[in-house]
């Protein structure tokens, strides 16, 4: 496969340099299911050169309505198993790399994922916890895109070290309920969180200390400054996108 053809139409608009800039960058998948299959099919599509897909689940029939990369033939199959042989057939320049961990506050999950360097981390979780845990592996080089989503409302932000999500979600408990979410909201915030992944891999965040909201319901959005450190989040002026 020629990678100069496979990316054409994208480069016409970016230039090489960018394609470049991405071939040499890894991205850690948090969670691959409604969101992180979006975030990691385009991620390879847009040509980035490796990504770690982190999940313990399996495939079960209420996933197949939101997540992009599995079948009815996949069912109770790992989600690691079947998103790398569905990603690795898009194309062979982006390196698979698979965890197949719990998310948790333990030295075995930060010992593992110590071993590999990534420039950027995507939030495709479903419960706060785990998002908790994730940007503990925040640091002075890397960033963390945050993505959530709820019935037809979908947010997206970036993090970098000294701002967390706890003060996003202050005062916020599981309900222990499954979340209500349409597919294509799903869509539509993934495809804003790899917006912003590669914004931030190219040194130009378009979200940090923004939230993004987006209410599909009547094609809302909007920005609102947000400092996101401390115990709460503190808000600034919102801007209507549309």
């Amino acid at each position: 496969m020629n990678k100069d053809l496979l990316f054409s139409r994208t480069t016409l608009f970016t230039g090489e340099a960018e394609l470049e800039m991405l071939q040499k960058s890894t991205v850690l998948i948090a969670g691959v299911g409604g969101l992180g299959c979006i975030v990691s099919e385009l991620l390879v599509r847009r040509g980035i050169g490796e990504l770690i897909l982190v999940d313990q689940k399996e495939i079960d029939e209420p996933d197949l309505n939101r997540q992009l990369l599995y079948t009815s033939a996949d069912l109770g199959r790992q989600k690691l198993e079947i998103a790398k042989q569905r990603l690795e057939a898009i194309h062979s320049f982006t390196k698979i790399e698979t965890i197949d961990m719990k998310i948790s506050d333990n030295m075995d999950f930060f010992d593992k994922v110590g071993t590999y360097k990534f420039a950027g981390i995507a939030d495709c979780l479903d419960n706060y916890n785990s998002r908790f845990d994730l940007e503990k592996l925040l640091n002075d080089d890397n960033f963390l895109i945050h993505g959530g989503v709820r019935n037809d409302f979908g947010q997206v932000t970036t993090i970098t070290k000294g701002k967390s999500l706890k003060a996003l979600y202050a005062g916020q408990k599981e309900d222990g309920e499954p979340i209500p979410v349409c597919p294509e909201v799903v869509a539509i915030i993934g495809s804003l969180m790899v917006k912003e992944i590669i914004n931030s891999i190219l040194g130009k965040p378009q979200l940090e200390d923004k939230l993004l909201i987006l209410e599909l319901s009547d094609f809302s959005m909007f920005k609102l400054d947000v400092d996101l450190r401390g115990d709460s989040a503190k808000f600034g002026v919102r801007s209507a996108s549309c």
